[in-house]
């Protein structure tokens, strides 16, 4: 991987969860420093990988310890440094990037979106700058995503400067709204045959001894009056999706409160919270008896979180948590991290602390579930790797799952499976 970035100016780096593509990153760059070939790197990513991932590697490594690092705060960089750190929301703030030859995007799927304001601030200010984009999900939930992924970094020349153009030659509406979209015959091939002279794919499965995961799903029963309160808006959901005359946002609104009622509650309008059961809560207990080991724990709500802090009095809030949450739960300090897997899914190494993941609450992104799984199943986990999954029966979360088996792409595709589902289990 590193001499792949070193002999290309434009890279996109589909590296594997665990193979190490920080560091080697970071060896290309010392190699090009030592070479005189470059003066200082940007490195964008999310916020926590910035924040510690990146610190981290080059505290680890005797060669890259001489390398000063640099937090660029109000889009101001000093130019006394070599690695300059920034996260993707504060893109915006940058007024030139005359101060580095090197642009780094890391989990580059986050600039997936073609319109985002924050991600075409930085396409202007581009010269002649060396750009990589890495990622440790090698293939993307739709073809969709990656047009916006690779015009960042080669502004256009193999998949076109505009997005309604590439759809349009590679894409069909599957509906006359035209909200989703699939590939046409043969797409798939032309547009990696496009980008295939700046891609560079190494897979886990080729390089790495990780053993193999255990997956388990987890049923509960939503208690009689949470089932009715489920029922009676996923009749208004069935009303939007069975008609075929999908209203995105409010069919995904009223998704994420079916979601939310599967988990234990639901936010009403006027943003209070009403709690409906506690079941998962239960089978959550039951897992941590029986495990006896600490467990990683992914919600995809601010309420569940907060209810398993409330029922386990060791657990810990990942986004409350200050200082180094690697060290600490690698070091046994943690019995139960309880985390959002869009904050914890990319960039920490935890297969030290523990193997065991409990999806509280599934997420309908292929991306995520990957990205927040491989915290423990990758190199370095001595033991199997054990996923659990809480389901709730006959609810959304069975869709979702679907979705993730059918690597489909987020919402949409999770309302397509939904509307399938029902029609299936439909008197």
């Amino acid at each position: 991987m590193a001499d792949y970035l070193i002999d290309h100016d434009r890279a996109y780096a589909n590296v594997g969860l665990g193979l190490g593509k920080t560091a080697s990153t970071l060896t290309a760059l010392n190699n090009l420093f030592q070479e005189g070939a470059i003066r200082a790197a940007l490195i964008v990513g999310p916020k926590r990988v910035v924040r510690m991932t990146w610190p981290n590697e080059i505290a680890k490594w005797d060669q890259f310890r001489w390398m000063k690092i640099e937090h660029v705060l109000a889009g101001k960089p000093s130019k006394n440094a070599q690695i300059y750190l920034i996260n993707y929301d504060r893109l915006s703030q940058l007024k030139d990037l005359k101060f580095c030859d090197v642009v780094v995007f890391d989990e580059i799927t986050k600039a997936k979106n073609h319109a985002s304001k924050r991600i075409n601030a930085i396409r202007p200010l581009f010269k002649e700058h060396r750009r990589w984009g890495l990622t440790g999900t090698p293939r993307p939930n739709s073809l969709l995503e990656l047009f916006a992924q690779i015009r960042l970094l080669d502004d256009g020349q193999r998949l076109g400067k505009s997005y309604t153009a590439y759809r349009d030659a590679h894409f069909y509406a599957t509906d006359y709204m035209r909200y989703n979209w699939e590939p046409k015959k043969n797409s798939e091939n032309k547009v990696y045959a496009k980008i295939s002279d700046l891609t560079l794919t190494l897979l886990s499965s080729d390089y790495l001894n990780v053993p193999d995961a255990v997956l388990e799903d987890v049923e509960v029963t939503l208690p009689p009056l949470a089932q009715d309160a489920y029922d009676e808006l996923e009749e208004e959901f069935l009303i939007e999706t069975m008609d075929g005359e999908v209203i995105a946002r409010n069919a995904a609104t009223l998704a994420g409160k079916l979601h939310q009622i599967a988990g234990g509650g639901v936010y009403n309008d006027d943003k209070t919270f009403s709690a409906l059961h506690d079941e998962k809560l239960t089978a959550l207990q039951s897992l941590a008896r029986k495990t006896t080991e600490p467990l990683l724990v992914a919600c995809n709500y601010i309420h569940e979180r907060e209810r398993i802090c409330a029922k386990f009095k060791n657990a810990v809030d990942a986004s409350k948590f200050k200082g180094d949450i690697e060290t600490a739960w690698n070091t046994g300090n943690i019995p139960m991290l309880v985390a959002d897997p869009r904050s914890l899914g990319h960039g920490l190494n935890l297969q030290q602390g523990g193997r065991t993941i409990v999806w509280f609450s599934p997420t309908w992104s292929r991306e995520l579930y990957d990205q927040f799984n491989a915290r423990v199943a990758r190199k370095g986990q001595a033991q199997q790797p054990l996923i659990y999954r809480i389901l709730a029966k006959g609810t959304i979360d069975e869709p979702i799952v679907e979705t993730l088996r059918e690597r489909g792409n987020a919402q949409h595709e999770m309302l397509r499976v939904m509307a399938n589902y029902r029609k299936m289990v439909a008197p």
